[in-house]
């Protein structure tokens, strides 16, 4: 009787030593996993960038969007010389911004450091659409960052022009940065800007002037 009872005692003993080891077991999994998801986002957060110029807050709308449905890091091309309602007054003809629009050598300078954007693989670059095409202050970014490792997808919003002469500008004046398509985003919402990532990603075709209203 008594082996009986020490027998019994015995499995429970081996039961009970066996359960708690299986969910100690799953418990390091469940954290395991967790610690590489975690991981996992901060990778991809850490590779993609959200660049933009915005001078009256317009394009900075649709970099936001974009951070936001990206989990991107977010970065502004601030001019050294802020622009004011003068400087863009088109309708004069020599507002800072056509002055500057009509010089090809033009470069405005940039008041903060975006070094650390060369770390990233993948970014979406920002800007208003002047005189149809990008205003001079991206091409000072473009030529003083090294962006030979990231491939760039450019945004902008506009009064009524399109992106793709902007784009045709950029490639044909920069051929060893890798600029893809992009996308005019006026009045763009979160479900557009999450159209225009999920199309690009699957590799479809996307019209690029097709207006987000």
């Amino acid at each position: 009787m008594r082996k009986r009872i020490l027998g019994l005692l015995l499995m429970v003993v081996f039961v009970f030593s066996l359960s708690a080891c299986t969910t100690s077991e799953n418990s390091r999994n469940d954290a395991a996993g967790q610690t590489e998801a975690e991981q996992s986002g901060q990778n991809d957060s850490a590779k993609t960038a959200v660049v933009f110029f915005s001078a009256t807050g317009t394009t900075a709308e649709a970099a936001n969007l974009i951070a936001e449905q990206t989990d991107a890091d977010l970065f502004e091309i601030v001019s050294q010389e802020t622009y004011t309602s003068e400087d863009l007054n088109y309708t004069d003809d020599n507002c800072r911004a056509n002055r500057e629009m009509d010089n090809a050598a033009a470069r405005p300078a940039i008041e903060n450091d975006l070094s650390k954007v060369a770390e990233y693989e993948v970014i979406y670059l920002g800007y208003p659409i002047w005189h149809g095409t990008a205003p001079r202050i991206i091409q000072t970014f473009l030529e003083n960052y090294d962006l030979s490792n990231a491939t760039i997808y450019t945004f902008c919003t506009s009064g009524g022009s399109g992106i793709e002469q902007s784009i045709q500008d950029l490639k044909s004046s920069y051929p060893d940065i890798n600029i893809a398509d992009g996308k005019r985003l006026n009045d763009a919402t979160a479900a557009d800007i999450r159209e225009w990532i999920e199309t690009r990603q699957s590799g479809s075709t996307y019209e690029s002037n097709e207006p987000m209203l």
